[in-house]
């Protein structure tokens, strides 16, 4: 797959421009964009793209309905994508690395690197982080909070904490059926106290990473969570948790998570179709 042509995707939003192009340019084929608001079909070529709004996450299920090959940009998943130096997470055909890879240490030790806690197992506390507005439109999910409370209820006595991510716009249709945000205000909350925590409770929060490396184990979506390789993925078992291999994990996402040097020079290409 080496030699296999990738062509951008511009949506509606020009913030996101800059790091399709990135990884375009370091792809084998020539530099190509397409703007999706003059798409009546799919381009030949597999596409890049990033995130679920503007017209991306129309792509990405377009690319799904028809099989095509795609590599979906988003959020690194250690740190900030917007903030120097930009790490980005890039998946092909799936919206994160959801397989476990049997990686060396050297990524994960020369820009990840973290120190892990033991394994916190006296937490009284579930923490619950519902999908945002975006991702449960996106995936369909819109009652996923209300459901996985009532099995936490029943198959637990711990206090249980919902906690929103503090940006959280809610979406629609803009003129051209691209899906884009409706921003709403900002709801700050307190740090979060790993000690009192027993279990981390997601649909995708990317916080999964932040809970591990505290010590603190997840039940997140089978498909859609970074950390579903070393996890549980049914909220009924919450008295009976994975402890997984935190390092593999993570050694795993560091050889999914790349700058945008790396997208450009043609790294990040060369590793995700090594």
């Amino acid at each position: 797959m080496m030699d296999q042509i990738v062509a951008g995707i511009h949506t509606t939003k020009p913030r996101t421009q800059p790091y399709v192009d990135a990884f375009v340019r370091g792809t084998p084929g020539p530099y190509k964009i397409y703007q999706f608001r003059d798409l009546k079909k799919l381009p030949d070529e597999a596409l890049a793209f990033y995130g679920v709004l503007a017209g991306s996450g129309e792509v990405y299920k377009w690319c799904e309905l028809e099989g095509r090959d795609f590599y979906f940009i988003d959020h690194g998943y250690f740190a900030n994508c917007h903030k120097p130096p930009h790490w980005f997470r890039i998946t092909k055909n799936m919206h994160c690395q959801i397989e476990l890879q049997d990686r060396p240490n050297d990524r994960y030790e020369k820009y990840f690197k973290r120190e892990l806690q033991p394994w916190n197992k006296t937490g009284t506390k579930v923490l619950v982080l519902p999908p945002t507005n975006t991702i449960a439109n996106f995936m369909k999910q819109e009652n996923w909070l209300d459901d996985t409370l009532k099995i936490l209820k029943e198959n637990t006595n711990k206090e249980i904490i919902v906690r929103e991510k503090p940006y959280n716009p809610t979406v629609t249709k803009d003129h051209v059926g691209a899906t884009v945000k409706v921003d709403k205000p900002t709801k700050h909350q307190p740090a979060i106290d790993w000690k009192e925590i027993y279990a981390t409770v997601t649909y995708n929060s990317n916080t999964v990473i932040a809970s591990l490396t505290n010590g603190v184990p997840v039940i997140c979506n089978s498909i859609m969570c970074a950390a579903s390789p070393i996890s549980e993925h049914k909220p009924k078992n919450i008295e009976n948790l994975k402890y997984g291999d935190r390092l593999a994990l993570f050694r795993s996402l560091s050889y999914n998570t790349f700058n945008l040097e790396e997208m450009e020079n043609g790294t990040a290409w060369k590793i995700l179709n090594g």
